[in-house]
């Protein structure tokens, strides 16, 4: 089977850049035929430079199916349907479904042989707009490479740089971002009724970008620097050091479809605290591998940040290989190449791929 592969840039650095480097991954390990066109930031040049290379190599390979990684992409592979007849699988996540205005985009939705997504929340969705799809939607969660995400120490030399020794360290390894609601502010806004029982402990934020609303919270706090650190982005090795280093995990976003920091910081042993909703939830098993609070009550997350930092949450949260071995059972990538297989033993018996083939 052919296949042409239409994604962003997998170089970048977010949870959508590394789940279509995983299926790219586990897409090649099938032995199909793979061709991949990537979208490069920039503007309008950029922009047309992608169309016509997925153009080309659409002309060039005459593919089977095109796997779609973005909404955003999905009316070349729309266009291109309509053309040739090949039909196409659109990975949707999250956010981005929430609303989708574009008739060109919502009936590249109906058009896709194949609508990938990660979770129940996302499913719901993506029917609550296009119910006639039900029957073609299929389920791949995110995966965790367990060999990568592993149980170390904590790494003296980061915590000599930032001056945390004997400090209990509660972390957030996640994009700051205005436009989305991800949770580091909550975080910062709950930390005031964290001091008050454990006035040591320190919030360390790791990732790139900008959220003008920490800026909001450090003005209405500004005792609160001593307590918070920003570390910047991380490269991929020092993820996995930066997890160990946490002694909690917290993340109370909002409208996830799933989040892979989430099963990474479990699969290095780090206890987690999620949101008690969208694909949060679902992703931590109901609260079996992690606490869950209302992303909004600042009060809930500090509550639950003192409830693991002094050890008094369940005892299974606190097992660090339990909550490695539980998350690889679910989300490991052994787990995750047998599903992408499944899709593809799946579109290889489909009538309207076979209809299409040379």
């Amino acid at each position: 089977m052919k296949l042409l592969i239409i994604v962003g840039d997998v170089n970048l650095i977010g949870g959508i850049e590394k789940y279509n480097r995983d299926f790219i991954s586990a897409l090649r390990k099938t032995g199909a035929s793979t061709v991949l066109v990537e979208r490069r930031k920039g503007g309008v040049l950029a922009k047309f430079s992608f169309v016509l290379r997925v153009v080309w190599q659409f002309l060039k390979e005459r593919p089977d199916v095109i796997f779609c990684g973005h909404l955003n992409f999905s009316p070349v592979c729309l266009i291109l349907k309509m053309i040739f007849g090949t039909p196409y699988t659109l990975a949707l996540y999250g956010i981005e479904i929430i609303d989708i205005h574009s008739w060109l985009k919502r009936r590249a939705v109906r058009e896709s042989i194949r609508v990938i997504t990660i979770s129940e929340y996302a499913k719901g969705l993506i029917l609550r707009q296009y119910p006639e799809v039900k029957e073609h939607i299929f389920m791949l969660p995110s995966a965790v490479d367990g060999s990568a995400f592993v149980i170390k120490k904590k790494n003296q030399g980061l915590i000599d740089k930032f001056g945390i020794a004997g400090r209990p360290i509660i972390l957030s390894l996640a994009r700051l971002s205005t436009s989305e609601h991800k949770g580091q502010d909550r975080v910062m806004a709950s930390l005031p009724y964290v001091l008050e029982k454990i006035p040591n402990a320190v919030y360390l934020v790791v990732g790139g970008g900008t959220d003008e609303r920490i800026n909001a919270v450090i003005k209405n706090h500004p005792g609160l620097s001593e307590n918070i650190i920003f570390a910047g982005p991380s490269s991929d090795e020092e993820r996995v050091d930066y997890y160990n280093l946490g002694d909690v995990y917290v993340l109370p976003s909002k409208f996830e479809g799933f989040s892979i920091v989430f099963i990474e910081s479990l699969a290095c042993g780090v206890p987690v605290i999620a949101s008690d909703a969208y694909g949060c939830r679902e992703g931590l098993l109901a609260g079996e591998l992690g606490l869950l609070v209302p992303p909004d009550n600042l009060k809930a997350i500090a509550d639950a940040i003192v409830l693991i930092l002094d050890k008094k949450a369940p005892s299974a949260l606190f097992d660090r290989e339990r909550l490695r071995r539980k998350t690889l059972e679910l989300y490991g990538i052994d787990a995750w190449n047998k599903r992408v297989k499944n899709l593809v033993e799946l579109l290889c018996s489909s009538e309207i791929v076979n209809r299409n083939a040379p």
